[in-house]
């Protein structure tokens, strides 16, 4: 982080008898991040967030803690009274991040999904797919061109299933693609995040080159 990078505060909060570890940084619009595996740790990425957002990083939620993970997650964000807000998961998380949205269509204000676990084309889940049809909140899917993980035939379902959906590659990335590329990722999910249904990336697939 640069020295004049704003201030990030360590919190915890309870839903449901369960602890969350968070920290936030920045201000503007509420940004909640739902960490993916390895749990919670900044990045350049979230720096650059910073500076137009106030960001909410959550550590990454045990799906093993609650079978109804996204109800408690969705508590422990309405603790913090941060009226709307825009939601962000990563990986393993985005499934969670996709069940708050779901609960909350009115207080998410747009979505985003990092390197999303959740679709799964060698096992396509249809009760899923239709959840995800239901979501009618703006939703970005970004995806690495050099992830192991997820395989593009995966954003294409995205694609296909969201109403609201946009699919973007980023060139140069794995699966961690905030941290390969913090800054094409940074750049795309802001102008995402303010502009959302005039995104300025149409529907169609696009790839973020260097």
């Amino acid at each position: 982080m640069r020295d004049d990078a704003p201030a990030v505060v360590e919190r915890w909060i309870e839903a449901d008898g369960l602890r969350f570890r968070y920290v936030e940084t920045g201000r503007g619009a509420p940004l909640i991040h739902l960490c993916g595996e390895g749990g919670l740790r900044l990045t350049p990425a979230h720096e650059l967030l910073s500076r137009h957002f106030h960001v909410v990083v959550f550590d990454a939620p045990d799906p093993g803690q609650t079978p109804e993970l996204a109800a408690t997650v969705t508590r422990a964000i309405g603790a913090l009274s941060l009226g709307p807000f825009n939601l962000m998961g990563t990986s393993s998380s985005a499934g969670t991040a996709v069940g708050v949205a779901l609960r909350e269509s009115a207080g998410v204000t747009a979505l985003v999904l990092e390197a999303p676990t959740t679709i799964r084309p060698e096992a396509r889940d249809a009760e899923l797919e239709r959840r995800l049809a239901e979501l009618t909140t703006p939703t970005l899917v970004l995806l690495g061109t050099e992830d192991t993980v997820v395989p593009s035939a995966a954003g294409r379902i995205y694609k296909e299933k969201l109403p609201a959906g946009h699919l973007v590659f980023v060139y140069g990335a794995g699966h961690a693609i905030s941290i390969d590329r913090p800054e094409a990722f940074a750049e795309v999910v802001v102008d995402f995040l303010e502009r959302r249904e005039a995104f300025v990336i149409s529907r169609a697939t696009t790839l973020i080159n260097p």
